[in-house]
């Protein structure tokens, strides 16, 4: 029987708050869904999913919230939430190191997503 190595308390801080995000990602997703039917297509979730639209990736209540509850980001292949729930493409993160005036970020280079890891 093999173990799994333990993941460091940094990684278990960084994978909770990336989990933490997928639902609100869902919620730009509905957002933007209801900006977009009531004539305000101005607004940074409609132009999101018009972006993902012009992609030709449909757009979704349903699909997103599948998406969402689906996010399961892995240890050293952490992927955007954002990516994830609107188009379900596993985009890789990329990781700044946190210093004494800011946490650790993470940085999405397909969609512009920033995330942070932190335990709030």
């Amino acid at each position: 029987m093999t173990s799994t190595p333990p993941i460091p308390a940094t990684e278990e801080v960084r994978l909770a708050s990336l989990l933490r995000q997928a639902p609100l990602e869902f919620a730009r997703v509905v957002y933007g869904l209801n900006d977009r039917a009531s004539g305000r297509a101005g607004t940074m979730a409609a132009e999101e999913v018009a972006r993902t639209v012009r992609q030709g990736v449909p757009v979704t209540r349903e699909r997103a919230e599948q998406r969402a509850r689906a996010y399961l980001p892995v240890a050293g292949h952490e992927h955007c939430p954002r990516c994830w729930v609107f188009n379900g493409i596993k985009s890789p993160l990329h990781f700044r190191e946190a210093s004494d005036d800011r946490p650790e970020t993470a940085i999405c280079k397909v969609c512009g997503a920033e995330y942070t890891s932190s335990l709030e």
